[in-house]
């Protein structure tokens, strides 16, 4: 239930145009209400007055999913939305297969005990079954039909892939990429059913959390604000020392060029660099050379009944942006960071394949699985959503740690 108290300025509009223009409700949600004003019920075309109250009641839905307890690990919820963190080996719905024991089922029981009573669970996204990672649910047709049609999203998930992403195999990999031409791009972004705001890439700060230290950049700075100062002199001994390299081989992994524009004796040297934290000393200098980054347009295709999508022209437009976080020489594989710019099924393990670098674990794309490894699963997580809320309109962002087994392939040396 949702109530607005109406002002003078929307007098005289009808009730269904106030509902889609003003509280951003679609025409499809509009068919599934009842309103009321000042406490009567009222029909949608009737015209506001100068002043009141108005008072929108969904009308109950009920579901054949079966309500089963669950364990659900809640990252946020309120009267409009709830998103949970989703355990791998977990289908997110029923399917003919299998009808219990799926993600749905807990939410359904979440619900009935929450509010007495059964709700549809509106998913927004979804994630593969062994995928991990955020799941964000609608709890009525008002917020499910703002996501789809209002709110502006942002899903960014971490994949270990097979294979070592370093400067060179990204220079490769963007060569083999501008090879397409615009056989893959946006023919018509009305006929594709695309928003405009698809062309922009934005791939902001991945966070550090306490727990991922020994996964990260093994350089730490001693000085307490984690800037350089303007009179640093990298050519002198207590300078090297301040920087604190561990070894000289963490630092030659990194593997960069220094563009010549930065003067590192000059005073605008940590505004150039724009150190953010002790562990963004590597992942800066990349950026600035823009050589960690790959941004992968090629269209997906299912052909028949094939559950393997591929690579092909006459498919469905796709974009994926991919960030390489640290390599892992040891083990063959890199951590990175993709963000999804379209929803294609099976998009990331799709075009991770297509630049020759399956994610670890992949049974249908990749090499498959091998538990003498720890490789239980494909080793992909949604670790960070962005969204505007349907009540509040302001934006929520919520970003999770990388999952378990995940961590310990990688800070485990023995396997």
């Amino acid at each position: 239930m949702k109530k607005f108290r109406i002002e003078k300025e929307h007098q005289r509009m009808k009730i269904s145009q106030y509902l889609r223009e003003v509280q951003n409700y679609s025409g499809r949600s509009l068919r599934n209400v009842e309103v009321f004003l000042n406490g009567k019920q009222v029909r949608l075309t009737k015209k506001l007055p100068s002043h009141g109250n108005l008072r929108v009641v969904e009308k109950k839905k009920g579901t054949d999913i079966k309500p089963i307890k669950l364990p659900l690990d809640i990252i946020f919820e309120d009267e409009d939305i709830l998103v949970v963190n989703k355990e791998p080996f977990l289908l997110t719905h029923p399917t003919q297969k299998k009808a219990d024991f799926t993600l749905a089922n807990g939410i359904v029981n979440h619900f009935l005990e929450k509010y007495g009573e059964v709700r549809v669970p509106r998913f927004y996204n979804r994630l593969d079954m062994n995928t991990s990672g955020l799941i964000i649910i609608a709890k009525n047709s008002f917020a499910q039909a703002f996501l789809q049609n209002f709110s502006i999203f942002e899903k960014k998930y971490l994949a270990i892939v097979n294979g070592i992403i370093d400067d060179k195999e990204i220079a490769r990999i963007n060569e083999e990429l501008a090879k397409d031409g615009e056989k893959h791009k946006i023919h018509d972004l009305e006929k594709e059913n695309l928003k405009p705001e698809i062309e922009k890439v934005n791939f902001g700060e991945m966070k550090k959390y306490d727990e991922m230290e020994k996964i990260e950049n093994n350089l730490t700075f001693e000085n307490k604000d984690n800037k350089i100062e303007e009179n640093t002199d990298f050519n002198s001994k207590k300078e090297n020392n301040n920087l604190n390299l561990k070894s000289k081989s963490n630092f030659e992994n990194i593997n960069f060029t220094i563009n010549e524009n930065i003067d590192f004796n000059s005073k605008n040297a940590k505004d150039n660099l724009n150190l953010k934290n002790k562990n963004d000393f590597n992942n800066e200098i990349l950026e600035k050379n823009g050589i960690n980054k790959i941004v992968i347009e090629r269209r997906i295709f299912r052909y028949g009944d094939n559950l393997e999508r591929i690579i092909d022209e006459r498919g469905q437009y796709a974009k994926t942006a991919i960030k390489i976080l640290k390599t892992y020489p040891e083990k063959n594989a890199t951590l990175v960071e993709c963000e999804l710019f379209t929803g294609r099924t099976h998009q990331i393990r799709v075009h991770l394949k297509s630049i020759g670098h399956t994610i670890i674990g992949d049974e249908l794309y990749g090499n498959g699985l091998n538990k003498e490894l720890g490789i239980n699963r494909q080793f992909l997580h949604a670790y960070k959503v962005k969204f505007t809320h349907p009540a509040s309109k302001k934006e929520v962002e919520l970003e999770i740690p990388i999952f378990s087994d995940m961590k310990e392939f990688l800070e485990n040396k023995s396997l």
